[in-house]
């Protein structure tokens, strides 16, 4: 690519060619996950559709919290009637999982203000954390990500608004029309079947084979502990396990 293509700008934005076409190829990358992203989020609008929100509660929670593990958690505890502080608590401990992937991305875009920073940490979600380390899976020097930085930082904001519409989506939809869906459709395990489904192919390699078994162990082994928090050691240990199947001389396959 000439260095005219990555400094001509274009009526979009105020972005450079380059830019555009990264966003593009993220957004591209997050629209093969839109069966799993969608159906999850309708699982997700549906049960808050059927919960005691109005739909306007429900709709600003979508919109607004985008985080649908930690929403879910959260219905009982409203109808149940505890505090304000425990909800909140409740969600931040569920959502501990993104303190771990920020650690591990924070090299990519330590360059953004921080305004940036936190946009791009509100529409960041799993599928786009995943498929960003997943593509970008090599350690790159100073002077490498300074080349490299506009092109992963725009595919990671196609990612992210690609997650945030699709989920929206379904999300809305599913708080719409929650009076409609008879509960014996079972579309929580649809929706799991969903994500299952996109993550298996994505166990195309050594490290990440070992880090699913880790994380499927620990999640059984700590189903007991409260506020869902084997999910985030889980994810804890499925991390420490792919960082050292790295590593090792086995991983290369």
């Amino acid at each position: 690519m000439t260095s005219d293509q990555q400094t001509s700008k274009i009526p979009y934005l105020g972005w450079t060619q380059v830019q555009r076409e990264a966003w593009r190829d993220g957004l591209k990358k997050m629209s093969t996950s839109v069966v799993a992203i969608f159906s999850w989020a309708l699982v997700t609008g549906l049960a808050m559709g059927k919960s005691q929100l109005s739909t306007e509660q429900a709709l600003a929670m979508s919109l607004f919290v985008f985080a649908g593990t930690a929403q879910l958690a959260s219905l009982p505890l409203i109808a149940a009637g505890f505090s304000v502080t425990t909800i909140l608590i409740t969600a931040f401990v569920i959502n501990l999982r993104f303190i771990i992937f920020s650690i591990g991305v924070q090299a990519n875009f330590s360059h953004l203000p921080f305004w940036r920073r936190a946009i791009l940490g509100y529409f960041t979600a799993d599928f786009g954390y995943l498929m960003y380390t997943s593509r970008f899976t090599e350690i790159q020097t100073l002077a490498e990500r300074k080349a490299d930085s506009h092109y992963r930082t725009y595919f990671m904001y196609g990612l992210a608004t690609g997650n945030w519409a699709i989920w929206q989506a379904g999300s809305i939809l599913g708080i719409l029309f929650a009076s409609q869906i008879p509960d014996s459709w079972g579309l929580g395990f649809a929706g799991s079947l969903a994500l299952i489904a996109v993550i298996v192919p994505m166990l195309d390699h050594h490290a990440a084979r070992w880090a699913a078994v880790a994380a499927a162990i620990v999640a059984v082994l700590a189903y007991s502990l409260p506020l869902k928090l084997n999910l985030s050691l889980a994810i804890f240990a499925a991390i420490i396990v792919a960082m050292l199947s790295d590593r090792s001389p086995k991983a290369i396959r």
